[in-house]
């Protein structure tokens, strides 16, 4: 049954709340598709119930295909990108925190799960921190970005910008006491400016817990990128390098065409190593790299937005999810190509 609160629709899932929660965002441009339902199915799988806001209106027929699935779903004007939906899905959670054991939050801004990963909640929990991402930001210092010659990897979760990005978050016990992760959703301020809402949301979100004293973690492990990277042969590397997914950054992009067209020879090795490095830290590590985070890091998200912010970015992501194993994959690949086509026109998306 549906119902209305001011602006937001309420419909009840045949689902009840448990003590591992999710709240799953969506915005369903195309209508609700598998990869939501298979998203919502693995939550529930790893013991989650879930709570969906979509910030689209949906149709009966959508609310009765994510009904089996879910708690309930709430459906709200579109203001506030994920945030705004997120902190609508929280304050709903909010009286039934004191007997929840673990919030995920997540969003569909991400296919998930790649085949092989759709316990991520479950090993999200066993890292045993407070606050768990997918992936973090700014763990390293950055480089200049056009002057990437000789930069290194060099972790640090301690400099003032890290952060964790917002697609997937998990939260234990201790984080939902604690008063600044309720203060946090009392008083942020929404906005329609993208970058505004990652300041205010994603960024202040992990500041806010991080300067708390709780402990956090990823489960894409990136702290010893560097080594990895430095242990691969120079093919390999070189190919790493022609795997790159730059979404915005033109010049960069041309940066590295022009180093990939570079003759080999002595210091090549650490030519590339810089670039890679470099790159993955100006573009981020949840967009840079599709292919070497799922089958080295065994991270189970792909970032849909270089699909169609940039041709090279969104082959990269193709040349993924063409080799996505199983039926599912296929699915993937196809909702890709999709996205793909409908920005580049048909030769891209060509097998």
């Amino acid at each position: 049954m549906a119902r209305r609160a001011g602006a937001v629709q309420h419909t009840k899932g045949r689902q009840l709340p448990a003590e591992r929660i999710a709240v799953y965002v969506m915005f369903p441009q195309h209508g609700v598709q598998t990869s939501h339902i298979q998203a919502l199915r693995a939550l529930l799988d790893c013991g989650y119930v879930t709570l969906v806001v979509s910030n689209l209106p949906l149709t009966e027929a959508e609310r009765e295909k994510l009904a089996p699935l879910v708690w309930e779903i709430l459906e709200r004007p579109n203001f506030g990108y994920d945030f705004g939906a997120y902190r609508e899905g929280v304050q709903a959670v909010m009286p039934l925190l004191a007997g929840v054991e673990r919030l995920v939050l997540m969003n569909d801004s991400v296919w998930f799960p790649l085949p092989g990963g759709a316990d991520w909640p479950l090993k999200a929990e066993a890292l045993g921190a407070d606050v768990v991402g997918a992936v973090s930001n700014y763990g390293v210092p950055m480089p200049e970005p056009y002057a990437l010659d000789g930069f290194r990897w060099v972790y640090d979760p301690g400099l003032p910008d890290f952060h964790y990005c917002s697609f997937a978050l998990s939260f234990g016990p201790r984080a939902l006491s604690n008063p600044a992760f309720s203060k946090f959703w009392a008083r942020i301020r929404l906005t329609d400016s993208k970058f505004h809402t990652v300041l205010r949301g994603e960024v202040a979100l992990s500041r806010a817990l991080i300067e708390a004293g709780l402990t956090h973690s990823e489960t894409m492990n990136i702290k010893d990128l560097g080594a990895r990277l430095d242990a691969l042969p120079e093919v390999d590397l070189k190919r790493f390098v022609e795997d790159l997914a730059i979404p915005e950054d033109t010049r960069l992009e041309a940066m590295r065409q022009r180093i990939l067209a570079e003759p080999d020879g002595p210091g090549r090795h650490q030519q590339l190593l810089s670039t890679a490095l470099g790159i993955v830290a100006l573009t981020g590590p949840a967009y840079a790299m599709p292919g070497f985070a799922y089958d080295a890091l065994r991270h189970p998200f792909l970032k849909k937005s270089p699909l169609r912010l940039s041709r090279p970015a969104a082959e990269a992501s193709l040349r993924l999810t063409a080799r996505l194993p199983g039926n599912y994959g296929a699915v993937i690949h196809t909702e890709a190509r999709e996205i793909a086509v409908a920005r580049f026109g048909d030769l891209i998306a060509q097998d």
